[in-house]
């Protein structure tokens, strides 16, 4: 399933399927609220029915709460249908919104909100989507809502006919870099190259890699791109201030890079036993926490020497960028 917590209001916000829900589907109150108490124990305030999912094997996999206010909620189900709720009060903000209808095959995958609350991505394994969340005004009297304006589409990169490409994971940057969509891209072999043996002597390639993309904001160029991974990525989380990108890789490690240059700051071989599930860093910077499908959780200390190297390699890109100009304004003249 899925869950936020909400630090304003000491309050967690989960996705838990009711018992016996194929049975009696109208009575899944899937969305759930909790407040913590002050003695650390939880207790419920609210659950209510917003996916329309009848199967079992459907579940609430995100649920995303917006920084700014006027808060929205982001619930998402594995049936590809998304709603966008007013925060605290649960009530629609939009029209739901369903991932590719017309291709069985993608999957609602995340979705995250702009540091300024000026709008939001939508990400499937096809296409990432960025909407406005800036409301349409009604009629007097009248409460009907309306879909969100889509702002810009983003495409996976083409590659060759024997690789298939799909975003796994997207997420606004933070901080200096909010002027930035980072994007994880899976390459996999098409199904017919699968297995496929080889006539060459020589061993052939594997075909599976992630590469990490960021994307500018502002019309929708590519600025940089880096192939993180030689196994698909399955999770990945930007830090608070948006100097710090984590990942975690089917091959069982995790990687921690900087968001300016994406260059390579942590690595990490056999974190967990099987794939991480979950990745994400401290709201103080200080750790990342990693879930893996082998029931485990680890936790790792960040070295002050990590922040120091990132701020380091700005630091010498700003004073490389002041001495080149400075030598320029000597030639010139």
């Amino acid at each position: 399933m899925s869950m936020e917590f909400d630090r304003s209001n000491n309050q967690l916000i989960c996705g838990i399927n009711a018992p016996l829900l194929s049975s009696s589907p109208e009575k899944n109150l899937h969305l759930r609220t909790f407040s913590l108490e002050k003695n650390q124990q939880l207790k419920s305030k609210a659950a209510q029915r917003v996916l329309t999912y009848e199967s079992e094997d459907n579940y609430q996999r995100i649920t995303r709460l917006s920084d700014q206010a006027p808060k929205l909620l982001a619930v998402g189900g594995t049936n590809n249908q998304l709603d966008l709720l007013n925060y605290p009060s649960l009530r629609p903000a939009f029209n739901t919104l369903w991932c590719d209808q017309e291709d069985q095959k993608s999957q609602l995958l995340a979705v995250d909100f702009h540091p300024d609350g000026s709008q939001f991505l939508v990400g499937s394994s096809r296409n990432i989507k960025l909407f406005s969340t800036k409301r349409k005004l009604s009629k007097k009297g009248s409460k009907k809502i309306f879909p969100p304006d889509l702002i810009r589409q983003f495409e996976p990169p083409t590659t060759s006919s024997t690789q298939n490409t799909s975003f796994r994971n997207a997420m606004y940057g933070r901080g200096a870099n909010s002027k930035t969509v980072y994007t994880i891209v899976n390459h996999l072999p098409t199904k017919g190259n699968y297995g496929r043996k080889s006539k060459s002597i020589w061993p052939s390639s594997d075909q599976r890699k992630a590469v990490l993309i960021a994307w500018n904001l502002d019309n929708g160029q590519q600025r940089r791109s880096k192939m993180i991974s030689t196994k698909p990525v399955t999770s990945f989380d930007i830090s608070a201030s948006g100097k710090l990108l984590a990942f975690a890789s089917s091959d069982l490690s995790i990687g921690i890079l900087d968001a300016s240059s994406l260059r390579s700051l942590l690595s990490i071989l056999h974190a967990h036993e099987f794939p991480v599930t979950s990745i994400k860093f401290s709201p103080d910077e200080k750790r990342v926490v990693s879930c893996s499908a082998d029931m485990t959780i680890r936790v790792v200390e960040l070295d002050k020497s990590i922040h120091d190297r990132s701020s380091k390699h700005i630091l010498m890109l700003i004073s490389l960028i002041i001495l080149i100009l400075g030598f320029l304004m000597k030639f010139l003249n």
